[in-house]
């Protein structure tokens, strides 16, 4: 548990939960609900959540003092190729790591070994984005600065590995295959960086051009 703490800490007075919704009469699932707890983040929330008891935590990545360890883009899409996305990433030669999501779409997460400014993260993963073709997906954290002061919070997210492997949100190695919570760990040791390192991270659209099959042909060659 500590492990998993220490990768996915963030603001520590408040989180986030997901209440599913219930069946309507004609048996279709209803919308569920989030919402921020603005209580402390204790040890028993961890270990509940990677026991699959109760809510899945949901973290909000910025601090207090508006810098963040993790960040992750939202990819929500039911259909997604999750294989398809990986091999652009090990195209691009991103230092990222791909978990599935609840609904099925990708959580795709740039760690890191220290706490970097939010701002930074969140513009390396909007670049990110666009070179893999989700431009518009959701960006965590949302937030470049909160004041806890004011009463802000910031955005949270619903972390992996709720229940284990059995929820299905579980992070997936170059190949697409499933990875283990010691797995993805020793991963994570893999891919995270150092704050020198994200910055010195370069996504224009010069280098998908130079990952074009065709420089000059139409997208769909490419």
């Amino acid at each position: 548990m500590n492990k998993f703490k220490e990768i996915f800490s963030g603001l520590t007075i408040a989180y986030g939960q997901y209440q599913p919704g219930d069946r309507g009469e004609n048996g279709t699932k209803q919308k569920g609900k989030a919402f921020i707890v603005r209580k402390p983040v204790t040890d028993e929330l961890w270990t509940n959540h990677l026991a699959g008891e109760g809510a899945a935590l949901g973290i909000i990545p910025i601090t207090e003092n508006n810098d963040c360890r993790w960040g992750c883009i939202d990819i929500d899409q039911y259909d997604l190729d999750h294989l398809s996305l990986i091999k652009s990433i090990r195209d691009f030669k991103l230092p990222v790591i791909v978990c599935r999501s609840k609904s099925g779409g990708a959580h795709v997460f740039l760690f890191t070994k220290e706490n970097i400014p939010a701002s930074l993260m969140q513009s390396k993963l909007k670049q990110m984005s666009i070179i893999l073709g989700y431009e518009g997906s959701e960006i965590f954290p949302k937030q470049t600065e909160i004041l806890v002061e004011r009463g802000d919070t910031g955005n949270f997210l619903n972390l992996p590995y709720h229940g284990g492997m059995r929820g299905l949100r579980y992070a997936m190695d170059e190949s697409g295959n499933a990875l283990s919570l010691e797995d993805f760990y020793t991963y994570h040791e893999q891919k995270a960086q150092t704050s020198d390192q994200v910055q010195k991270i370069i996504v224009t659209k010069e280098v998908v051009k130079k990952n074009e099959a065709f420089k000059d042909g139409p997208p769909c060659f490419n």
